[in-house]
C-alpha cells in the first residue's frame, strides 16, 4: 500500500509539473507586450494620432457641402392685390445649393499645421515607447524578483533541512544517553524557527508570481517553470560612451525633443495669424417650385354668364360678362445659377492680442528651450550615479559570492567538527546562520546588480529592441 502511494505521488507530481509551462525572461516580454493593459492602451492612442495626421485634418483640402431646403405652406388669400390668387394656394419648393470653400493662402497655417500633427504623432510614438520601457522594466524586475525569492526559498528549505537533521541527531543521542532534554529541545526551537522561515518565504514566492502575472496580464494563480537561473553576467561599460547612447537614444529627452518643436510649431502658427486669409468660394444654386390654385382654364372648362348691366338701362338690352369659372391647377417652375466668389480677411486690430500670443508663445518657447536642459542634468546625473553604484555592486557581487562559497565550506567542515563533539550546538548555529546569511546577501547582491544594470539599459534607450519600438 505504500509503495502504491508512492507511485501515485510521483504521478501526480509528474503531470502537474508537464501541466505547468515553462517560462524564461523573453518570454516574459513578450507576454506582456502582448498583453498589457497600458501598452495596448497606448497602442490605439498611437492609432488614433496616426488618423489624425493626415492633410485634411490639416486644413489643406476644400470644404464641400450640400445645402438642400424644402419649403411647404398652404394659404388661405383673399387679396386686395387684384393680379394676386386668390382662394387656397397650396405650394411647395426645393431649394439646393452646392457650395465649396477653398482656402488659397493663410500665411502657410496649412503646412505648420501639418507639421504640429507630425510631431504629435511622434510624440504619441515616444509616449508608447516609454509607457512600453516601463512595462518591460517592471516585466524584467518582476521575473528577477521572482527568481531571487525562489532563490531565498530554497537556501531557507535548505537551512531547514539541516536544522531537521541535526534536530533527528540530537534526538537519537538522548535515546542513547549521550544528549539531554536541553539539547533536544534547543534543535527543535532551531527548527520551528526555521521553519517558520520557510513559510514566510514560500508567501513572498506566491506573491512574486502574482505580481508577474498581473504584469504580464494573465491568470493571477498560474504557476511556472521558471527556465532562466538568478545570474549575474557581467558587462563592463565606458561612461562615455553610455553618456553619448544617453543623449540619442534616451525615450524621455527624445519625448521632450518633439514638445520642444511642439512649441516652435505654436509660435509659427500663432505668427501665421498676422498673415491675411485669402479664400474660394465656389457653387451652383437651383430650385424648384410649384404651386396649385384657382386659376383660367387654358382651354375648355365651365363658362359663366352675369349680367352686370342694361344699355341706355333698357332691360330689354342687358350687358352680359361671359367668363370661365377658375379651376385649380397645379403650375411648376425652376430656377438655376452658379456663383464664384474671393474673399481676403486682414485682421488688422483686434486689441494686441496677436501680438501678445506671439510674445506668450515666445516665452513658452523659451521655457521649454529650459526644461530641456534641465532635462538632461538630471539625466546626466542620474547616469552617473547609476554608473557608480553598478561598479559597485559588480565589486559586492564578487565578495559575496566569495563570502558564500566560504560560508559553505565552513558550515560542512563546522557540521563534521560538532558530530565529533570538537565543536558546540551553539556555535554550529552560529556557523550555520552565518551560511544562510551569505547565501541570502549573495542573491541580493546579485538581483541589486541586475536592477542597477536594467536602470543602465533604460537611461541609455536600449531597453527596448528596434523590432518592439512602435512605429
Amino acid at each position: 500500500m505504500k509503495r502504491y502511494s508512492f507511485f501515485l505521488f510521483l504521478f501526480l507530481l509528474t503531470r502537474l509539473a508537464s501541466a505547468q509551462e515553462r517560462i524564461s525572461l523573453d518570454a516574459v516580454i513578450a507576454k506582456g507586450l502582448a498583453n498589457n493593459f497600458d501598452v495596448n492602451i497606448t497602442k490605439l492612442s498611437l492609432d488614433a494620432a496616426k488618423l489624425n495626421n493626415n492633410w485634411g485634418q490639416a486644413g489643406r483640402y476644400p470644404t464641400v457641402n450640400l445645402i438642400v431646403n424644402n419649403n411647404n405652406n398652404i394659404v388661405k388669400r383673399k387679396p386686395a392685390n387684384p393680379f394676386a390668387v386668390a382662394g387656397r394656394n397650396i405650394s411647395d419648393n426645393i431649394n439646393g445649393q452646392l457650395d465649396i470653400q477653398f482656402t488659397l493662402f493663410d500665411g502657410f497655417a496649412v503646412n505648420i499645421r501639418k507639421e504640429r500633427l507630425e510631431k504629435l504623432e511622434a510624440l504619441s510614438a515616444g509616449n508608447a515607447t516609454f509607457v512600453m520601457e516601463n512595462a518591460v522594466q517592471q516585466m524584467i524586475l518582476g521575473y528577477y524578483t521572482v527568481l531571487l525569492e525562489k532563490e531565498r526559498l530554497q537556501v531557507l528549505r535548505t537551512n531547514l533541512d539541516f536544522s531537521k537533521e541535526r534536530y533527528n541527531y540530537v534526538k537519537l543521542r538522548k535515546d542513547l544517553g549521550s544528549a539531554i532534554t536541553f539539547d533536544v529541545l534547543q534543535e527543535q526551537n532551531n527548527y520551528l524557527t526555521d521553519s517558520a522561515n520557510v513559510l514566510r518565504q514560500e508567501i513572498n514566492f506566491k506573491n512574486a508570481v502574482r505580481n508577474l502575472n498581473e504584469l504580464i496580464n494573465e491568470d493571477l494563480n498560474k504557476q511556472y517553470i521558471f527556465s532562466d537561473s538568478l545570474y549575474f553576467d557581467q558587462q563592463t561599460y565606458n561612461y562615455e560612451d553610455l553618456r553619448a547612447k544617453m543623449a540619442s537614444a534616451n525615450t524621455n529627452l527624445r519625448n521632450q525633443f518633439i514638445n520642444q518643436e511642439l512649441l516652435r510649431n505654436a509660435l509659427a502658427q500663432q505668427r501665421a495669424l498676422q498673415s491675411p486669409t485669402v479664400s474660394l468660394n465656389l457653387g451652383a444654386t437651383g430650385s424648384l417650385d410649384r404651386l396649385n390654385a384657382q386659376f383660367r382654364p387654358v382651354s375648355g372648362g365651365i363658362e359663366e354668364k352675369n349680367t352686370i348691366g342694361f344699355l341706355g338701362d333698357d332691360p330689354n338690352q342687358p350687358v352680359i360678362q361671359t367668363r370661365f369659372k377658375p379651376e385649380y391647377q397645379t403650375q411648376t417652375g425652376d430656377s438655376y445659377g452658379l456663383f464664384g466668389n474671393i474673399g481676403i480677411r486682414w485682421t488688422l486690430f483686434n486689441g494686441r492680442q496677436i501680438k501678445r500670443a506671439i510674445e506668450t508663445a515666445e516665452i513658452q518657447e523659451k521655457i521649454g528651450s529650459m526644461t530641456t536642459d534641465q532635462l538632461k542634468l538630471a539625466l546626466e546625473n542620474d547616469l552617473m550615479a547609476n554608473f557608480d553604484i553598478y561598479s559597485l555592486r559588480m565589486q559586492l557581487v564578487k565578495i559575496s559570492e566569495t563570502k558564500f562559497k566560504a560560508a559553505q565550506l565552513n558550515l560542512t567542515l563546522a557540521n563534521e567538527r560538532y558530530k565529533n563533539g570538537a565543536l558546540s550546538a551553539i556555535d554550529l548555529r552560529i556557523v550555520q546562520e552565518n551560511f544562510r546569511n551569505a547565501a541570502l546577501e549573495n542573491y541580493t547582491a546579485i538581483f541589486e546588480a541586475l536592477q542597477t544594470q536594467t536602470d543602465l539599459v533604460r537611461i541609455t534607450g536600449g531597453l527596448l529592441l528596434d523590432n518592439q519600438r512602435p512605429d
